[in-house]
């Protein structure tokens, strides 16, 4: 018997030929998410599933699969889109990517951090405008320099601490929270209140959880310096994103926004219009090296799951003392 695949999301097409020479593949190829009423009709006849972020895996999803689904496989590290609790529960173990995309992520937040500094994104639109010959002064953009800055970092794991010996690279000052001590060389660890007040630049490494959503909060983006910076490059929502519209229509703040609370971000988004804003489409992880590694990470978790052999890269590891 042929194994069952369903894959959430539109996928290279050397990628897709590879999954069909393996599998019986039902592929969902539309811009928009998959309906979770058609993913639920998938998995009812259907081994394993390959997602990645934005693509919901709900409790009821599972349990229409329970019985018959061999392993989720999860092409991205967080795993916040995965209800991993009721997966557990029907003895499904789930697989993500870690490992692979921390320097990609830690560049991006960089970029984003110089985009915004030096108003890269704003000088862009101001030139493609043709203003560049009909307004111009040595006022114009005056941006901030990243080496005198003070970069808080919210999260101390592998990405924030590639990201620290970056900005430490530019001659910043670094000051982290992180939810456990953790000592990091050149990192001075401050209360996440002390970080909001004193930082130049916020930048957002957390885990998504419901102990973090909204864990940037309307009084914390309040607290920050007139004219401080945020970037976020982890979960959108970490972020109460209307607060931070709030203070970005104000002109009183800056940001720099790889992820957002709904993905792909609405048309409609006050966002869109506003100039002291960097938007960037989640491209955290997007190099070619990069994708390449977490799709293999990606389909060894699926070999793994339907050869009955403990996935590679598990993150509900618990599921095997139920076997």
């Amino acid at each position: 018997m042929v194994d069952k695949l369903v894959v959430t999301l539109p996928l290279p097409d050397a990628v897709m030929v590879m999954l069909r020479e393996r599998f019986d593949v039902s592929a969902w190829n539309e811009a928009e998410a998959i309906p979770e009423t058609t993913l639920q009709d998938w998995v009812q006849v259907s081994d394993a599933i390959l997602c990645s972020v934005g693509n919901p895996i709900s409790a009821a999803t599972i349990a229409r699969a329970a019985g018959r689904l061999k392993v989720i496989s999860t092409i991205s590290v967080g795993v916040d889109h995965i209800d991993t609790d009721a997966a557990t529960a029907a003895g499904i173990p789930v697989g993500h990517t870690p490992g692979v995309l921390t320097d990609s992520t830690a560049d991006m937040a960089l970029a984003l951090m110089l985009a915004c500094t030096r108003r890269i994104a704003e000088a862009d639109r101001f030139v493609r405008a043709g203003a560049w010959s009909e307004s111009w002064s040595a006022g114009t953009f005056l941006g901030k320099d990243l080496s005198r800055s003070t970069v808080g970092l919210i999260g101390l794991g592998p990405i924030g601490q590639a990201v620290a010996k970056r900005v430490r690279g530019f001659g910043a000052d670094v000051i982290a929270w992180n939810r456990t001590s953790k000592d990091v060389p050149g990192v001075s660890a401050v209360s996440l209140d002390d970080l909001f007040e004193r930082s130049d630049i916020v930048s957002v490494h957390a885990a998504m959880t419901s102990d973090t959503r909204h864990l940037v909060s309307a009084q914390r983006l309040a607290s920050m310096k007139d004219s401080a910076i945020l970037i976020n490059t982890a979960r959108g929502g970490l972020v109460d994103e209307q607060a931070l519209i709030n203070e970005l229509d104000s002109g009183r703040l800056y940001a720099g926004l790889d992820v957002f609370e709904e993905e792909p971000l609405p048309k409609e988004s006050p966002l869109m219009g506003l100039d002291n804003v960097v938007l960037a489409p989640h491209l955290g992880s997007a190099t070619a090296a990069t994708r390449q590694a977490m799709m293999e990470r990606a389909l060894a978790n699926l070999e793994a799951g339907f050869s009955d052999e403990p996935i590679p890269f598990c993150v509900n590891p618990d599921v095997y003392k139920k076997l």
